[in-house]
């Protein structure tokens, strides 16, 4: 008897019980907030000015950095991971494999999934205190929280040549705030991200979401207005303001 294949999973549910909530992400496809340790550290949301306009927003150089809080481990350069040549998506690993990142979430239950990115993928790095916008008309853009592009050319360059040499595919980390959301804040692989880029190639990308998403809270919104403006005032018509004020009242 011919055994058929045992089907993909297409993503896999866990409970983070004992996460320290060093990073959180709230709100939804219309708008989300990272807090890093408890602070409002980056921010998406569409723009306010039609169906496809986005925009996305750093705390100040006085605000946290992912680089400070984030724990890497050695299994993201070879996880092992392997795509399917149709689809692109991969069998979910382990969350065991992990843990010491996932142990930096807020205590929660969490989907994973694991694919090739598409092919429109855009890399959006919002600088301290300044806004960048774009049009949404790539299926996946993914949100800097180190610097970019990343500093250490040597470790782009190696893990350029194993792309290219047709070795295992390192993985980015991203965190969505739902599951269906194409805006992603990258957590884990921005030198990965590079030499995928120079390699010509779609990255594999390990995308993590709360189950059920977490709403915007009013006090982490006042919080941001004053980090992504470093106290100084914005006139009610900046893109930011309007941000955060449609999102304060719509979702809070």
């Amino acid at each position: 008897m011919i055994r058929q294949p045992r089907p993909l999973s297409s993503s896999v549910s866990f409970d983070v019980a004992d996460g320290h909530g060093v990073i959180e992400v709230t709100g939804d496809n219309g708008g989300s907030l990272l807090l890093l340790a408890g602070d409002p550290g980056f921010l998406e949301a569409g723009d306010g000015c039609g169906s496809v306009g986005w925009l996305a927003a750093r705390a100040g150089t006085g605000g946290p950095g992912l680089s400070e809080v984030k724990y890497l481990t050695e299994w993201l350069s070879v996880p092992g991971l392997v795509p399917d040549p149709r689809t692109g998506r991969a069998e979910p690993p382990d969350p065991e494999a992990l843990r010491p990142l996932l142990s930096l979430l807020s205590p929660g239950r969490y989907v994973m999934s694991a694919a090739l990115a598409p092919h429109d993928l855009r890399v959006v790095h919002p600088r301290a205190l300044r806004v960048e916008s774009w049009y949404a008309d790539e299926e996946l853009a993914l949100v800097t929280t180190d610097a970019w592009p990343p500093r250490d050319h040597r470790a782009v360059r190696r893990y350029r040549d194993r792309i290219r040499a047709g070795g295992g595919l390192p993985a980015l980390v991203a965190l969505f705030p739902t599951a269906e959301s194409r805006v992603g804040y990258l957590l884990d692989g921005h030198h990965k991200l590079a030499a995928y880029d120079q390699a010509g190639a779609r990255p594999l990308v390990i995308s993590l979401a709360p189950q059920v998403p977490r709403p915007f809270r009013h006090d982490d919104l006042d919080r941001a207005r004053a980090a992504f403006s470093d106290s100084r005032p914005r006139h009610q018509g900046d893109p930011l303001s309007r941000v955060l004020s449609s999102l304060r009242a719509d979702f809070a």
